[in-house]
């Protein structure tokens, strides 16, 4: 009996480790499915906007003398190279991407960290060492920014547009995190996580470049980009309207009489934040196109508003206007990116360019803006000047808006023909071009009968075709002049009439 009774426990113990196994190697699966379509390591690059606000927008209790951790001359230092150092790399990079000069991604978070570690050094010095600290912190903290956000453009724009759609608003909650805890921590930790945000950064930032060139990150399908030219004025109109929007958000708290306390403070820049999220999440779904015209189409009522309401004298009144402010400031952060990045996809200049235009545009806008922040408090003393103040500034809101083309710049320019319009002849009538057209519309009618034999719509028929060629949904979104949301409700409806569950199976059933 104990040799059975053995052998039975022996396989009862084979079959659990077996059907554990299993159970391992699904869940396995499963996080390799989810890891593929929201890879968390590019939320790395929210941890650079995380590392701003702890250094500059949050007071830490890291300095000797009590006062937040920014200085003012390096933070002048720092705000007027960042946007400098955008410019210099857009012009220098136009036909070659930053991405591909070496050291470049071991540099760029190093020169962070060593900027935070001496703006920390700053209140513990004084004399020639307070100088030299007050430099090294600006160049570091100016020079490293610049290069980071480039970097990850560089990134964003070799992986998928669904994933990078995706990614870039949630790696906000990276710095939605970062703003929440690190001011809550000890002088000595929160000191230090500020420090090391930017290492993290360049440490997902290069994670995330191996995990695309290895395959386990989607890239982008060049053969659903499509090509056009796009005119200086075009790009130099969007640039100037993300400075002006930048530069209005940073000076408008400045034209509200009630002062907030540092902790009311952050908790706007936090909220505001989650509500920018939210708002950018929405431009992705349910806007035609995501540029600046999309976005200004949102942010106008959360702006005017803020505006409107900043000469109130009335603390609830102020905090209301500073969420608002700081979700219009995080929104335009989040659509000028992606819009950038799409537009260098489908021009001949380098993604570096185009995100160091726009990056640029952005931080030069911030420097303005809080360098006119103490003329504008001298006039919120008087409620009259503030609340001119604000008029004027709705004038020049309204005013920018012209600056944004009436059509969006990535559809300016001719597409290059679908594989199956068929090549251009020279001469009319060639008997190879008959032949290849006929092929291609007996392929169409044959698609088209199979989409009437399952009762699909107008609409579905035409994003039906576009799937049996293979097309991907951005690609289906320009075709069709259709929202995110829009397509992913019209592709789940034809799959349910199908009866299929994926666009492979849509392709064998047309090709059966």
């Amino acid at each position: 009996m104990a040799p059975a009774r053995f052998s039975r426990m022996v396989g009862t113990a084979i079959e659990g480790g077996i059907v554990a196994e299993g159970a391992s190697r699904q869940s396995a699966t499963v996080l390799e499915r989810l890891d593929a379509h929201l890879p968390a390591r590019l939320l790395g690059f929210g941890l650079i906007y995380a590392w701003g606000i702890c250094l500059w927008d949050i007071p830490l209790p890291a300095s000797a003398h009590a006062n937040a951790l920014q200085t003012d001359p390096a933070w002048f230092l720092s705000a007027l190279l960042t946007p400098l150092a955008c410019l210099v790399i857009a012009l220098i990079g136009r036909q070659r991407e930053l991405s591909s000069l070496p050291g470049v991604t071991v540099a760029a978070p190093l020169l962070c960290s060593i900027g935070s570690i001496a703006l920390i050094g700053c209140g513990y010095t004084s004399g020639w060492v307070h100088g030299l600290c007050t430099l090294v912190a600006g160049m570091g903290t100016g020079l490293g920014p610049a290069f980071l956000v480039i970097l990850w453009g560089c990134l964003f724009a070799r992986i998928s547009t669904s994933i990078v759609e995706t990614m870039i608003p949630a790696s906000f909650v990276a710095t939605l995190l970062g703003a929440l805890v690190v001011p809550e921590l000890p002088p000595l930790p929160a000191g230090l996580i500020v420090t090391l945000l930017p290492i993290a950064s360049g440490l997902l930032l290069a994670l995330s470049r191996r995990s695309l060139d290895m395959g386990a990150i989607p890239p982008e399908d060049s053969a659903d980009i499509k090509p056009l030219t796009v005119g200086p004025f075009t790009v130099l109109r969007m640039v100037a309207a993300v400075f002006v929007l930048y530069t209005l958000g940073c000076a408008a708290p400045a034209m509200s009489s009630v002062s907030l306390s540092a902790t009311i403070d952050a908790y706007a820049t936090v909220i505001g934040m989650l509500f920018a999220v939210a708002l950018s999440v929405c431009i992705v779904l349910f806007s035609h196109r995501v540029n600046v015209a999309a976005l200004y189409r949102w942010i106008t009522v959360p702006f005017v508003v803020g505006l409107v309401i900043i000469p109130l004298s009335s603390e609830t009144a102020a905090f209301i206007a500073r969420v608002l402010l700081n979700t219009v400031f995080t929104g335009i952060e989040i659509i000028s990116m992606l819009y950038f990045i799409r537009l260098s996809q489908r021009t001949a200049l380098s993604t570096s360019f185009y995100v160091g235009l726009g990056a640029g545009a952005a931080y030069g806008g911030v420097f303005v803006g809080y360098g006119m922040m103490g003329a504008l408090q001298e006039l919120a003393a008087d409620t009259t000047s503030a609340t001119f103040g604000c008029l004027v500034m709705l004038g020049l809101f309204s005013l920018t808006s012209l600056l944004v083309p009436r059509h969006d710049a990535t559809l300016e320019g001719s597409a290059a023909p679908d594989a199956e319009a068929g090549p251009k002849e020279a001469g009319e009538g060639a008997p190879v071009a008959t032949s290849y057209a006929s092929e291609v519309d007996a392929v169409i009618e044959h698609r088209s009968a199979v989409a009437k034999s399952f009762g699909l719509s107008a609409r579905e028929t035409e994003i039906f075709l576009l799937l049996a060629q293979g097309r991907s949904r951005p690609y289906i979104r320009d075709s069709l002049y259709l929202s995110k949301n829009t397509v992913a409700t019209h592709i789940r409806h034809i799959y349910e009439k199908l009866g299929i569950h994926s666009q492979q199976e849509l392709i064998d059933l047309v090709e059966r």
